[in-house]
Parts: C-alpha cells; sequence; structure tokens
C-alpha cells in the first residue's frame, strides 16, 4: 500500500491531475457525494460533462444525498451507463443487467461504452463498486478484466481521467488492496473536502 503523502482540498487535486485512474475510497459516515458534486462542478466548469457509470442505483442515492444537504446538482445532461437498479437518472446511453455472465457483462459494457463519441467519454465516473465487485467475489482475474475494460481500455488516449468510488466499509480487504494496487492514485475524502492522498 502507498504511504500517505500528502493532503489537499480536493478541487486543489483536481487541478493539478492530467489523466489516470483515481480511486476514491470512503467510509459508510462519509460524504463521497460532496466529492462527486465537486468533481461534477470542476470538469463543467471546462466545459466537460463526465459519463457516469451508475451501479445499482448508486448515482440516485448521491443526488438525494445531495438535495436533503440542500446542494442544487442538474443530472439532466449526465451521460449515463447504468449497470443494473431500477431508477433512471440523468440521459440513459445503455444498461447492463447480465451480472452472472462476468464475460458477457462486460462485453455488453464495452457495446456501449465505444458508441459515446471521444470528446464526451473524456471523464468517467464509476458510482457503487462495492455493489459490483461484491458480486464476482472472490475472483481477482475477475476484477482485474472488469478495470482493463473501464479503466485502462479508456485512459489509452491521453488527457482521459477515471474515477472509481469505493465504500471501503463495504468491501473486502482483498478486493481494496486489489484495487489500489491498479489505481495510478488513491484518495480518501473527508467531510470537509480535503483529500488524503496516498
Amino acid at each position: 500500500m502507498r504511504r500517505d503523502v500528502k493532503k489537499m482540498r480536493l478541487r486543489e487535486f483536481l487541478e493539478s491531475l492530467n489523466e489516470g485512474m483515481i480511486l476514491i475510497e470512503y467510509q459508510p459516515s462519509d460524504h463521497p457525494e460532496r466529492a462527486f458534486l465537486e468533481i461534477l462542478t470542476f470538469f463543467k466548469e471546462k466545459g466537460v460533462t463526465p459519463v457516469v457509470v451508475d451501479i445499482k442505483d448508486s448515482l440516485q442515492v448521491f443526488v438525494q444525498q445531495l438535495k436533503l444537504q440542500g446542494f442544487k446538482i442538474k443530472v439532466d445532461d449526465l451521460k449515463v451507463i447504468k449497470e443494473g437498479g431500477r431508477a433512471t437518472v440523468g440521459e440513459l446511453l445503455g444498461k447492463i443487467d447480465e451480472f452472472e455472465d462476468f464475460t458477457h457483462h462486460i462485453g455488453k459494457y464495452w457495446e456501449v461504452y465505444k458508441k459515446i463519441s471521444s470528446e464526451e467519454r473524456k471523464t468517467l465516473i464509476i458510482l457503487g463498486l462495492h455493489k459490483f465487485l461484491n458480486q464476482i467475489k472472490p475472483d481477482i482475474t475477475k476484477i482485474e478484466a472488469y478495470f482493463e475494460v473501464i479503466g485502462r481500455r479508456h485512459l489509452q488516449e491521453s488527457g482521459r481521467v477515471a474515477f472509481l468510488f469505493l465504500n471501503i466499509g463495504a468491501s473486502s480487504k482483498y478486493f481494496r488492496k486489489g484495487l489500489e494496487e491498479i489505481a495510478d492514485c488513491v484518495l480518501r475524502v473527508d467531510k470537509y473536502q480535503n483529500v488524503l492522498v496516498r
């Protein structure tokens, strides 16, 4: 595991970011939805609307939590790939409900993803990652294959960034360590929107 190296505001981190796969870890008592809003706001100010991978209605939960806290969030223009779940938030690009056959799941995901224009998929945000990982345990080869598609393949062109939100309180240490090894940078966001860069 990487050692803690620096603590900074999330926006400061985003301003220093050029590309890469960023793992954002949080506990159930934290407010990851605020980090999500900060990331959306930052990129929209730059004219970029991220593509959101919504695993089992996590996007709806994040949006609802923000509204309950008094934050305004515009999601109608979000490009959304749904993995399971029922609630549709934003502009639905495609939905994958197949989880039992992992190879089929990955194939369906890539079919949806490759239809998105190169510019639109410049920034990717994955919500509810633990909900997906818990379904494919304990096969690390499947995890690696999953991130090869949604992460590394996404980042083959320069200037692309992927944010992976992981509830570490609902994930095994096995998965967490595996993801920390795969990620280019690991962040832990606190309630004040400070990030601990690991």
